[in-house]
């Protein structure tokens, strides 16, 4: 090992210990963003800027210490999470099953690009009423919607990861006739999984937008009814505060998954420089 390799694993492994500091100075910049976009919107609601249905900052967090103690709220919190997790561990699953195959064969990926296309343009919001139909205005139904939003992601980044293979790599793992679950494990999971990761982490935000989205055009009970419901009240900083607790748990759940995203796949991370 040459002196030049012995300097430069120190180095290296600064660099990681370094990752690993919070950046305090990214945090201050965030909590300062985020005051001054509530003053402004304190100052808006002041001035008349906005509809006077808009509740003032204070007002809504004054109804998030409200909501905090309702039954009825934690009730439906567990409602929609309960779907909105289902139906994206559902889409995950078929979609990074097909995905993988569709990108795989090419026969496959070639006849099916249309149908995938056609899939991820197509509004879902209006198959909501052929579903409900067919389901009635039940969970399974609700589940079903969130699948059929959340899937996209997930497919269509597998697919881009299983394209992403190297053909020369294919070609090797056919002339040296390498088992096809070796491959499958050694071969093309380690090239896809970052593509599916991130398909992984759009797909959950999306299925909490689904679900709320689909409570409020049904009335199906979760956060999504509490909504329309306080809409109906004139409750309109409840109203508010529902939609606050529907984006934070979009948020946290994106936020976990991009951790344990760069901590899994820390092979794949590049270098800031």
């Amino acid at each position: 090992m040459t002196l030049e390799m012995q300097g430069a694993i120190p180095a290296a492994v600064k660099v990681r210990r370094g990752d690993s500091n919070p950046n305090w100075g990214l945090t201050l910049q965030r909590v300062l963003a985020l005051i001054i976009i509530l003053a402004l919107w304190q100052l808006a609601v002041a001035v008349g800027v906005l509809p006077s249905i808009t509740p003032g900052v204070l007002d809504v967090f004054l109804a998030i210490g409200t909501a905090l103690t309702m039954p009825a709220f934690w009730a439906a919190l567990g409602q929609t999470l309960t779907a909105a997790t289902t139906g994206w561990l559902i889409s995950c699953v078929l979609g990074v099953v097909l995905g993988l195959l569709i990108g795989t064969f090419r026969p496959l990926d070639r006849s099916t690009s249309v149908v995938v296309e056609f899939g991820r343009a197509f509004p879902t919001i209006a198959l909501m009423p052929v579903v409900m139909l067919m389901l009635g205005a039940t969970m399974t139904m609700e589940i079903t919607m969130v699948v059929l939003a959340a899937v996209w992601p997930v497919l269509v980044q597998s697919i881009l990861g299983s394209r992403r293979l190297d053909p020369s790599i294919v070609d090797t793992v056919q002339i040296f006739r390498i088992p096809r679950s070796l491959w499958f494990r050694r071969v093309l999971l380690p090239s896809a999984l970052p593509f599916i990761a991130t398909g992984v982490r759009i797909s959950a935000s999306i299925s909490i937008l689904a679900a709320v989205g689909v409570e409020v055009l049904t009335q199906v009970p979760g956060l999504g009814r509490l909504i329309t419901l306080a809409q109906e009240a004139q409750r309109w900083d409840m109203a508010f505060t529902y939609l606050f607790f529907a984006g934070l748990f979009g948020w946290a759940i994106a936020t976990l998954l991009a951790r344990g995203e760069k901590s899994l796949l820390a092979w794949n991370r590049q270098s800031d420089d």
